[in-house]
C-alpha cells in the first residue's frame, strides 16, 4: 500500500475560509453524508411490509419533503435549520420501508451546503461517512438478487463519499461501508465464501483517492431469520474483516445505530428520545466492552479503533469493568489475554505482550501504541475533564473532534466550539492539547502525511504568535515520536514523554526540591 502522502491527500489553502489568519486547523472526524437519492431494491425484499416474514425488509428511500401537521418534526437548529430556512425545496423526507424516519435539510447531501456551512465555521476539513440507518446490516441476503441489492448500496454509498471527495480535495476525505453481515452469509458451493464481498469491497474503498477507513456500527444486527441475530465485534466470523483492516492500515470508526433499539422495542426505546440520548451510548459502551474483553485488540495489533460520542457511555462504565475484571475474571477476563479494560482505555496495550506478563503491569514507553480513540462529542466539559484522566498521561492525543454534523444533536454550529470558547478547559487542558484535538489527532488517527501536519504547525504558529502563548504552555511531542505514522504499514515506536525529560519538564519542581534537599542536609 502507498504511503498516505501519495494517496491525493492534500489539503487545500484554507485560510481564505478562516476567520483570520490565526485560527486553528480544524478536522471534524465526525460527520455524516447520503446521496440526494437510492436505487429502489424493495422488490427484491417481497412482502416488505410483512415483519414476521424472514424475507421482508423495509428497504430505505427518500421522498421530498411534504410537510403534514401529523407528521412534520420541529427543525433541527444550528446549520440545518439555516439551510432549510434558506432552501426549503432542498428537504428530503427519509423513511425505512413506509416508516417515516426523519427530515433532513440540503446540507445532509450538498457538498456546495456543507463548504457553506464549513466556512462560516472555521472547518477546514471534514471526515465523510454514510449516515448509519443505511449500513442495512439486517436487510436478508438469502439469494441472489438480494445479495445484488444490498452490493448495489453499499458501493454506491462508498461511489458517492469518495466523488465528493474527489470535487474537492483538500477539504474533504471518506470513510467508507462495507455490508458486514456478508460474513454471516451460509456458505455455499457456487459463489463467494462468506466475508469475500465485503473484505473485497474494503479493499476497493481503500483504493480510492481520498478515502482513509470504513465506518461501521457497533453490532451487527441479523435478518432474514439468521442464526443468533447479531455479531458483536468480537465475533469470530469477522476475524478476516479484522485482518484486512489491519492489512489496508484502515482506520475503523465505531458508531452505533439508535434506530434499531426503537424498532426493535419502541414501548422500551421510543419515549423521550431514549434511544438516541441513552441506548446509543450504552450501544457504544457494549462495544468498548466486547472489543476489549475479548482480546481482539491482542490478536490484531496494529487496528486503530475510534468510538463516537466519546466513548458513549464506557468512560463512565469503567471503574465497575475494572472491578468486574479483577472480582470475577472467571467471567470477564477469560478471553483478554492479560490486558485489563484500564490498561486498553489507558493507552497501555502492548504490540507483543509478554506470556509472563501479569494485569496491571507496566508497560515500556518505546511500546505505545495507541489502538483506542474517541472523539470530542460530549457536551460536558467536567466530562471531558474525567475522560482526559482515565485516558492517562497522553490522553488528550487519542480524542479527535467531533462534531455528527449535520444533525442538530451534535456539535453545531460551530464544530469545537467548547475547545476553544469554554473558559473551564483551561483548568486542565493547554492550548496546544486543545489544537491537537482539533486537526493533529485526526491526522495521525487516518494517517494523513506530512502536508496535513505542515499545516497543522503553521496555524498553530500563527495561532501563537496572534495569542502570545508560550512554546512552553502546552506539551510538545517531537515529531520522530510520530514518524511510524506517517506512513502507512509501518511499525509504531512512540516515545511517551516525546524525547522531554522530567527535569526539562517542570524545572521549577525540581529546582524546588534540591533546595529542600540542601535546606534538611544544612539542618
Amino acid at each position: 500500500m502507498a504511503p498516505a502522502a501519495s494517496r491525493d491527500l492534500q489539503p487545500s489553502c484554507c485560510d481564505s475560509h478562516s476567520s483570520s489568519s490565526s485560527s486553528l486547523f480544524r478536522i471534524d472526524m465526525h460527520t455524516h453524508i447520503m446521496p440526494p437519492s437510492l436505487p429502489d431494491f424493495a422488490s427484491f425484499f417481497p412482502s416488505s411490509s410483512n415483519t414476521t416474514d424472514a424475507n421482508s425488509y423495509p428497504w430505505p428511500n427518500f421522498r421530498p419533503s411534504a410537510p403534514s401537521p401529523a407528521t412534520t418534526p420541529p427543525k433541527p437548529s444550528g446549520q440545518a435549520a439555516k439551510e432549510e430556512d434558506n432552501e426549503d425545496d432542498g428537504a428530503i423526507d427519509m423513511y425505512i420501508g413506509p416508516q417515516f424516519f426523519r427530515r433532513v435539510t440540503r446540507s445532509c447531501y450538498s457538498p456546495a451546503a456543507r463548504l457553506r456551512d464549513m466556512d462560516a465555521a472555521g472547518v477546514d476539513v471534514q471526515v465523510l461517512s454514510t449516515v448509519p440507518v443505511l449500513f442495512c446490516y439486517d436487510a436478508p441476503i438469502d439469494t441472489p438478487p438480494q445479495r445484488a441489492a444490498v452490493r448495489a448500496l453499499v458501493r454506491g454509498l462508498n461511489d458517492h463519499v469518495a466523488g465528493v471527495c474527489a470535487e474537492t480535495p483538500g477539504r474533504f476525505v471518506g470513510l467508507g461501508t462495507v455490508g458486514l453481515q456478508d460474513f454471516a452469509r451460509v456458505s455455499s458451493s457456487a459463489g463467494a465464501a462468506p466475508g469475500e464481498e465485503a473484505v473485497a469491497e474494503l479493499r476497493r474503498v481503500m483504493e480510492m483517492p481520498g478515502m482513509v477507513g470504513v465506518q461501521i456500527g457497533t453490532s451487527v444486527e441479523l435478518g432474514g431469520g439468521r442464526d443468533g441475530g447479531v455479531m458483536m465485534l468480537d465475533d469470530e466470523r469477522l476475524e478476516p474483516f479484522w485482518t484486512a483492516c489491519e492489512e489496508l492500515d484502515a482506520a475503523v470508526f465505531v458508531h452505533p445505530l439508535g434506530y434499531a433499539l426503537t424498532r426493535e422495542n419502541p414501548a422500551r426505546w421510543g419515549k423521550y428520545w431514549g434511544s438516541w440520548l441513552v441506548g446509543m451510548p450504552s450501544e457504544t459502551a457494549l462495544a468498548m466492552h466486547t472489543v476489549m474483553s475479548s482480546g481482539l485488540l491482542v490478536r490484531h495489533p496494529r487496528l486503530r479503533l475510534c468510538f463516537a460520542h466519546g466513548g458513549g457511555a464506557f468512560p463512565a462504565l469503567l471503574g465497575r469493568i475494572q472491578h468486574g475484571f479483577d472480582c470475577r475474571p472467571d467471567l470477564v477476563a477469560t478471553k483478554a489475554c492479560g490486558v485489563t479494560p484500564t490498561e486498553h482505555f489507558g493507552g497501555q496495550h502492548r504490540e507483543s505482550p509478554s506470556p509472563s506478563r501479569s494485569p496491571g503491569s507496566s508497560t515500556s514507553d518505546a511500546s505505545f501504541q495507541p489502538q483506542i480513540w474517541i472523539d470530542s462529542l460530549m457536551h460536558d466539559p467536567d466530562l471531558l475533564e474525567y475522560v482526559l484522566r482515565k485516558l492517562g498521561p497522553r490522553g488528550a492525543e487519542r480524542i479527535v473532534l467531533g462534531s455528527d454534523y449535520p444533525f442538530p444533536l451534535g456539535e453545531v454550529p460551530v464544530a469545537g466550539k467548547m475547545l476553544t470558547e469554554d473558559d473551564r478547559l483551561g483548568r486542565f487542558m493547554t492550548w496546544r492539547e486543545r489544537a491537537g484535538v482539533l486537526s493533529l489527532n485526526a491526522i495521525r488517527f487516518l494517517k494523513l502525511g506530512r502536508e496535513f501536519e505542515d499545516k497543522f504547525q503553521e496555524r498553530w504558529q500563527l495561532f501563537e504568535a496572534a495569542n502570545g502563548i508560550s512554546s512552553s504552555s502546552g506539551k510538545q511531542v517531537t515529531d520522530a515520536a510520530w514518524d511510524g505514522w506517517r506512513h502507512r504499514d509501518s511499525a509504531i515506536d512512540l516515545d511517551e514523554d516525546g524525547g522531554t525529560s522530567p527535569i526539562a519538564k517542570f524545572p521549577s519542581l525540581y529546582q524546588g526540591c534540591i533546595l529542600i534537599l540542601g535546606l534538611t542536609i544544612l539542618k
